[in-house]
């Protein structure tokens, strides 16, 4: 279900035109000036190549085929075919050139943004969809890389062409050009006219563009669930339905294009006639020779040429400035999380940590209030309650992935916030509900966390977990590829090799997140006790909705509401008629009913 987030930049309708924004992406180019340089020389050799043909037609015409001249008429064709062999490496090199600034160009850019994607905190991706973020990573930097290479050189050289050409109609006669340049006004009346309409439309494309990708991203995702639920075909109409409307939007700012470019075309048709017929006129009475009306017309369709470039440079614009704004929309967001001035490196931890009077909101909607607890270094903390009542927020806090509204949270008696957030992260290991496999071998994503482990402790941390039974029946062990996401292991799998990643990295505070909820119970049985041996003398914090995993904890923490409701061991909390109890009897029952069904 694909849907437009407000704040991502798709519905920023800024100026057709930024200075602002073309001076940032022209710092790409900067550190390639010299093939830029490269590129506009040869693009401007060959343009002015391409005006000496019209002068060698009027010497073969006038000097050669009016006076009979058939020497002439031989230099001229030689002259002629020098200049297409000049041109040859003109447009190579030209060519060649533009290719590598544009390349190198998307690779900074491409570089920068995802450099700085990896720097911004979680609040960023909560509120964008992923197809959305891919998008600008493709299309944005592609339609903004046109504008600030091929673009900009093109401009350059259709403006000196335009004053060279002027200066050329001039001189060879000032009537003709004088007629010819009362169809300017003209020109620049359709320019306005089309401008807004081709600025709308190419802006609605590239928002269009940007719901395709987030739904394809989404779908490709989820693809167990849509298959789980059947959910195919309507997925497939959803789909059709965000295609139509990128279609549909192509198409019209395509309309509005294919009726800008041949009304210039009229515009240029009519030039080239009324210079016909005054030229001609000229002609007929002597005043005008004819090779020069010929040479005239051809220059004159070289004049139009660089307007009718200069408006398809207008479109380019509108893209790429659509795509600017998306793409700087990224780079200028600052991480909400990040080290303040004097932030220093983080000790070895030993692992006491305390929440001090926390509070905490997502979007000004209250989490947690005034939570305070202590946990001693090795414990393992249990955390408990109905969902939605700040358990997870709880665990992301301690890793300072979002910061709190107010209060404190202290490890070995330092604020987190006083020191560097690597330093912080670094030293803690983190198994998540869904655990998330990289593309490549079982060996590379559990080393994922610690890339200078040997292959022994890579083993060695399998084996702790039990995950070196299930790898070794594999076709290539640990060489083998799980694929993206981890298709071809079985959940369950997953997470013990997630259990191997977390623990290689040697944490000195772990956090689970359900981290237990993907194994079978004859699974979990297996790796309790291996848990129970690694979690000792780390400080871990555990959240389950299986009681029974976290019976054994040094502390359990109820919560409920964003508040600490209950706290104690397993046997102090039911020695209470409290929440614990309740929660704890309810599951009992269930477990003895689906066993009671089973058996």
């Amino acid at each position: 279900m694909t849907r437009p987030l407000v704040g991502e930049g798709d519905e920023i309708l800024g100026k057709a035109f930024d200075a602002r924004l073309t001076r940032k992406a022209l710092v790409f180019v900067r550190p390639y000036t010299r093939q830029l340089l490269i590129a506009l020389f040869a693009m401007l050799a060959t343009s002015c190549l391409n005006l000496v043909p019209p002068k060698l037609v009027q010497k073969a015409v006038d000097d050669g085929m009016v006076a009979k001249e058939a020497r002439v008429l031989m230099i001229v064709a030689a002259m002629y075919l020098g200049v297409y062999v000049l041109r040859w490496p003109c447009q190579y090199v030209q060519t060649l050139a533009i290719s590598i600034l544009g390349q190198r160009v998307i690779f900074d850019i491409r570089h920068k943004v995802f450099s700085h994607l990896q720097n911004l905190s979680l609040s960023f991706f909560d509120r964008r969809e992923v197809g959305r973020i891919i998008s600008r990573l493709t299309n944005d930097v592609d339609a903004l890389n046109d504008l600030i290479t091929s673009g900009i050189l093109s401009v350059i050289t259709d403006v000196v062409m335009l004053v060279v050409i002027v200066v050329i109609l001039v001189k060879m006669s000032p009537a003709l050009a004088l007629l010819t340049f009362t169809l300017i006004p003209v020109m620049a009346g359709l320019t306005a006219i089309f401008r807004g309409k081709s600025r709308q439309a190419f802006r609605d494309w590239r928002k269009k563009i940007a719901t395709v990708t987030a739904s394809v991203a989404e779908n490709v995702s989820g693809v167990r669930v849509v298959k789980s639920f059947s959910r195919e075909k309507e997925n497939l109409r959803r789909f059709r339905q965000v295609n139509l409307e990128n279609r549909d939007a192509y198409l019209y700012a395509q309309m509005i294009s294919s009726i800008f470019a041949p009304l210039v075309g009229f515009v240029s048709a009519a030039g080239i006639c009324m210079v016909y017929w005054y030229g001609g006129r000229q002609v007929i009475g002597g005043v005008l020779k004819i090779g020069m009306l010929m040479a005239f017309v051809q220059y004159l369709d070289r004049f139009f040429n660089p307007i009718r470039e200069l408006s398809t440079f207008y479109q380019t614009m509108q893209n790429a400035m659509a795509g600017a704004e998306r793409i700087f929309d990224i780079l200028d967001t600052e991480p909400v999380i990040k080290d303040k001035p004097g932030a220093v490196v983080m000790p070895a931890i030993k692992g006491d940590v305390e929440f001090r009077n926390v509070d905490f909101a997502y979007d000004e909607t209250p989490i947690l209030q005034d939570l305070s607890f202590t946990a001693e270094a090795g414990q393992t903390i249990a955390l408990v309650g109905p969902t939605g009542a700040g358990k997870t927020t709880i665990i992301n806090i301690i890793a300072r992935q979002y910061d709190i509204k107010s209060g404190a949270i202290l490890i070995d008696g330092r604020d987190i916030r006083d020191v560097t957030t690597n330093s912080l992260r670094s030293q803690m290991g983190v198994v998540l509900q869904d655990p998330f496999l990289f593309p490549g071998s079982v060996k590379e994503n559990i080393r994922y966390g610690r890339l200078d482990a040997t292959d022994q402790e890579v083993r060695s941390a399998a084996n702790a977990v039990g995950a070196e039974a299930f790898i070794m029946e594999m076709p290539e062990g640990y060489e083998t590829d799980v694929r993206e996401g981890g298709t071809k292991l079985s959940a369950g799998q997953k997470q013990i090799v997630s259990f191997a990643r977390a623990l290689l990295a040697d944490p000195r505070i772990l956090i689970l997140d359900e981290a237990t909820s993907s194994v079978d119970t004859q699974t979990e049985i297996l790796i309790q006790e291996a848990l129970r041996k690694l979690l000792r003398g780390r400080t871990s914090f555990v959240i389950a909705h299986r009681l029974s995993t976290i019976t054994q904890a040094d502390m359990i923490l109820v919560i409920d509401g964003g508040r600490i409701v209950e706290q104690g061991t397993h046997h102090e909390l039911l020695a209470h008629d409290g929440l614990y109890k309740r929660l704890y009897e309810m599951q009992f029952k269930y477990e003895l009913a689906v066993e009671g069904v089973d058996g």
